[in-house]
């Protein structure tokens, strides 16, 4: 019987697990390094556009920005290569976010316990999603619109609308916003970075070197092949939504940390719109199978550097709402491009 497992890694790497690996050529090289091209691109204008941007104090607020847009940005990249999609990633942020204040700051509980009750409660509304979608076979897109007014409804209700400061009786707050707030005495860079790197690399493993990585992405790009191997991709598909929901949470306990306080307004806050962006334009398929974690972490850092290049131009929020949607809305028209011509 034919084995996916079985199958070399090189034969995964295109999305289509019964073609091998094209011999390298100019095109080719801008087509699956172009994300990296803007990226060097853009900072080379960005460096000539304001003679802040290169400062040191400017690079580490660039990369402090983007570290729960990163985390979010994976997670939202499993569920993307198995086809699916999570509207909900940025309700999920401001839950985890709200939840610890909520329980530590209004209900005395201990932290540690805190932040792992609101890990569990974001693997449940995971779960959920993973449900509807992979067994339930309902459309990943309505599933997670709903899950994200649902959970925006949830994070109100528990705050009452409410700014709340992490305080408490425990020991371990003063450390955990220490840890938010504070960098290494080496590198001066923020510990938080250090968590998503950690984040990053796992991922990057897993997606890469495992067989849960391999059948991820080969659920996405080709279902049908997987389903004839004998596998089912309900498994995989359920698991990336929680996966998704998890680091979405974690993500939001990052924010917390950094703050040392939570508001509900998080949960609107455009973690979906940047992690989608950073996603395709790493090279991700609204279709799956197609992306990786390094190139995920190019296009969220493509975003950033854009965010940043117009913050220090002193542009309003408001015109950088319409940028980013423009710049997405080309990723997604470049990819459809790209896929077209992969095909012929």
């Amino acid at each position: 019987m034919f084995n996916i497992d079985d199958q070399p890694p090189e034969r995964l790497k295109e999305g289509n697990i019964l073609v091998g690996e094209r011999k390298m050529t100019l095109s080719k090289f801008f087509i699956d390094y172009n994300a990296l091209i803007i990226l060097v691109l853009l900072i080379i204008i960005s460096a000539v556009w304001s003679p802040i941007f290169f400062t040191r104090n400017n690079l580490v607020n660039v990369l402090r920005q983007q570290t729960s847009y990163l985390v979010v940005a994976v997670g939202l990249l499993v569920v993307m290569l198995t086809g699916g999609i999570d509207l909900s990633v940025a309700s999920m942020v401001g839950l985890g976010s709200v939840m610890v204040t909520e329980l530590v700051t209004m209900n005395e509980w201990r932290l540690v316990p805190a932040i792992l009750l609101t890990l569990g409660i974001c693997l449940v509304f995971g779960a959920i999603n993973g449900f509807l979608v992979a067994v339930l076979k309902m459309a990943p897109f309505i599933v997670t619109l709903a899950m994200s007014f649902a959970v925006l409804g949830v994070v109100f209700i528990a705050t009452k609308g409410a700014y709340r400061m992490l305080s408490g009786d425990d020991p371990l707050i003063d450390g955990f916003i220490e840890f938010g707030q504070g960098s290494d005495p080496l590198l001066g860079l923020p510990w938080r970075i250090y968590i998503t790197a950690v984040i990053v690399i796992i991922f990057w493993l897993v997606l890469t070197y495992t067989s849960f990585g391999r059948l991820t992405k080969a659920t996405g790009s080709n279902a049908l092949a997987v389903k004839l191997a004998g596998i089912d991709i309900r498994k995989y598909q359920f698991f990336a939504y929680v996966i998704c929901s998890f680091l979405a949470g974690v993500a939001g306990v990052l924010v917390t940390a950094a703050s040392g306080a939570s508001s509900p307004t998080t949960a609107q806050a455009d973690y979906t719109m940047t992690a989608i962006a950073g996603v395709i334009i790493g090279g991700g398929d609204l279709n799956g199978g197609k992306g990786t974690v390094p190139f995920t972490v190019v296009g969220v850092f493509i975003m950033g550097i854009i965010g940043n290049i117009m913050n220090l131009s002193a542009v309003p929020a408001y015109p950088q709402w319409v940028v980013r949607a423009i710049v997405i809305v080309l990723a997604i028209f470049l990819r459809s491009v790209v896929s077209s011509r992969n095909t012929r």
